[in-house]
């Protein structure tokens, strides 16, 4: 751990270490650039000025005949070594220096601008070769030799001084490690040790409770582990008798399915039985017959296909197609559609659904649901009577569907209950009567927590009863 730690750190400050000279190397370039400019700009004013004062045409013949003076006003003018030279690179004053060498001088006498930093120990030189042009053509070369030394030495003693800080901070850092390791090592094997002795089931108080340091709050972190266990304990308990509770729901759930399957069976197989007995010489009765055997096998069939629905929304791994759907546009629709049935009963259906949005989710789902809690208000509202369907979003997106009806309402101990597959409220026919199979709201539950949501129901006798969707974000 501190052998990663420790490379980890050298690699960030040798990451920086570079990235410093990097970066210093490159102003330093701007700064000779910069300079080098100026003193060109510098030799060819001077040039122009020299020319003009003594009313002279600068020419090839005249920059040989004056290159003494050009050596010593150039070399005045920007404070350096100046050297000239004709076209075919031979010196043109005694004051000049030696030929050169340099790619700079070279590349002057091809008509090109061009400067070299020449070092030799502390000493740093910077040699700039200007082209003279007459008439388009080159008829000589300036060359300028800056002194160096000082830029030179305050780049190194920089760079010197980054090195050394660098180094620094990394025997800092490692010594730091070191001690850190050290203090950590010994606490942490004893820790371990009583790790284990609670995993034997050997529980005792850690050694390191009233630290203030990392060491004494893991310490207490471990403490409150072990009451979190024990509290999980009484959770699992919980969750047990939950599940005696679910199971003894089941059972009497599937009691509800037999009943419900079997009833539409029993009439079926009775008017068949009675059929086959009488044969066709009662017509009346046998066409009643047919009649209740195929309203009862439509029964039979709704109430397996809505076992089926209930059966994959409550499943998890039910595939839910989500999209953008226009959920005002669909509740219109669902109240639209439902129009029809609900003017069997004589009850009008009220749409207030507002400005049109998208939500996300599964079309075919939302349709179902708004279908179901919509057709329960139908079949439990009162004749000649409303059915209000209302949509409303809020400034935080958070969306809620309301279904009123005015039936009889619903007993506050049947609350609880009516999203139970197949509850039936004892005494109530109606639901018998208009088709319902018990398992309505059930879907209705399934296919809102699907989507994020939750359904709640509020009823008052004789008043009529609102169911409430509050959606998911969408």
């Amino acid at each position: 751990m501190l052998l990663s730690f420790t490379l980890v750190i050298f690699i960030g400050l040798l990451s920086l270490l570079l990235v410093s000279v990097k970066i210093t190397e490159q102003n330093v370039s701007r700064l000779i650039d910069r300079d080098m400019v100026q003193t060109k700009k510098t030799v060819d004013l001077y040039l122009k000025q020299y020319f003009l004062t003594r009313n002279m045409v600068l020419s090839a013949g005249s920059f040989h005949t004056e290159a003494d003076g050009l050596v010593k006003e150039l070399g005045s003018a920007v404070g350096s070594t100046v050297s000239i030279y004709d076209s075919k690179g031979k010196s043109l004053s005694d004051l000049n220096g030696p030929i050169p060498d340099t790619s700079d001088f070279s590349g002057a006498l091809q008509g090109g601008i061009s400067y070299v930093v020449s070092q030799s120990g502390a000493d740093s030189t910077i040699s700039l070769s200007s082209p003279v042009l007459a008439n388009g053509a080159v008829i000589g070369v300036v060359r300028v030799v800056k002194d160096n030394a000082a830029l030179h030495d305050f780049t190194n003693r920089f760079l010197f001084a980054v090195k050394w800080i660098a180094a620094a901070i990394f025997a800092l850092v490692f010594i730091t490690a070191v001690f850190l390791s050290s203090r950590l090592t010994g606490p942490i094997g004893r820790l371990s040790g009583s790790l284990k002795d609670f995993s034997n089931g050997r529980y005792e108080p850690l050694p390191f409770n009233r630290r203030t340091d990392e060491i004494g709050d893991l310490a207490r972190a471990f403490h409150r582990m072990a009451e979190k266990i024990e509290e999980q304990m009484d959770v699992i308990k919980r969750e047990r008798d939950t599940l005696l509770k679910t199971q003894k729901m089941s059972k009497t759930f599937f009691d509800n399915v037999t009943h419900e399957l079997k009833t539409p069976l029993t009439i079926i197989s009775g008017y068949a039985q009675t059929m086959r007995e009488n044969g066709f010489h009662d017509k009346p009765f046998f066409d009643k017959g047919i009649k209740y055997i195929m309203d009862e096998s439509r029964r039979l069939n709704d109430k397996v296909v809505q076992i089926l629905e209930m059966s994959t929304a409550a499943s998890r791994q039910s595939d839910y197609r989500y999209e953008q759907v226009n959920l005002p546009a669909l509740v219109r629709e669902v109240c639209t559609d439902m129009t029809v049935k609900a003017r069997k009963y004589k009850i009008d259906i009220r749409c207030e659904t507002g400005a049109d949005f998208n939500y996300r989710g599964d079309r075919e789902k939302l349709r179902e649901m708004l279908i179901n809690v919509v057709d329960n208000a139908v079949k439990y509202g009162g004749v000649d009577s409303t059915v209000t369907v209302s949509l409303k979003k809020t400034d935080t997106g958070k969306v809620t569907i309301f279904v009123s009806d005015q039936g009889k309402g619903i007993a506050e101990e049947h609350i609880e209950h009516v999203f139970e597959p197949f509850y039936r409220v004892s005494g109530e026919s109606q639901e018998r009567e208009r088709g319902s199979a018990g398992l309505g709201l059930a879907l209705v539950k399934a296919i809102a927590e699907k989507h994020g949501g939750s359904v709640k129901l509020a009823s008052t006798r004789s008043a009529g009863t609102q169911v409430i969707i509050e959606m998911g974000e969408g």
